[in-house]
């Protein structure tokens, strides 16, 4: 049985950022949650903290993001990865959350993401042991 949780965010490439933003503004009602010229974030709700959609006009930052519960399944995932030959990069620490990538066959980029209630002492985005994990807490899901 899978480890992950749900679908953590989808982002795409936009030539014209405002004008795919504008898009799923007004056919799917997504809300705005931060934006600037090169990236948006949107959500389905914009209260939860979390963005859903991510519009970059950057095509190599493309990306899918999927949540894990707990730690124990953030490295279950990193282990079943590497057991099988995929270089996972990270994982890395930021804010409320830890997170792992690595590539698929088809050169796609993907997110592992365990959301932790630990305080991250500084600085709040860096590469991280999981020995060094274990002292977050459990996680916020």
């Amino acid at each position: 049985m899978s480890k992950l949780s749900r679908l953590g965010h989808i982002s795409l490439y936009a030539h014209d950022v405002r004008r795919l933003v504008s898009f799923y503004e007004t056919a799917l009602e997504l809300a705005v949650v931060n934006h600037s010229d090169e990236t948006a974030c949107l959500a389905i709700d914009p209260q939860s903290r979390r963005h859903d959609l991510l519009i970059l006009n950057n095509p190599h930052h493309v990306h899918l993001a999927f949540w894990v519960d707990t730690l124990d399944h953030f490295k279950e995932v990193w282990r079943r990865l590497t057991d099988h030959g995929i270089l996972a990069h990270g994982p890395y620490v930021e804010s409320e959350y830890a997170r792992f990538s690595f590539l698929d066959p088809e050169g796609n980029h993907v997110e592992i993401i365990w959301g932790h209630r630990g305080e991250t002492p500084p600085p709040h985005r860096r590469k991280i042991s999981f020995r060094e994990l274990e002292k977050f807490g459990v996680s916020q899901e």
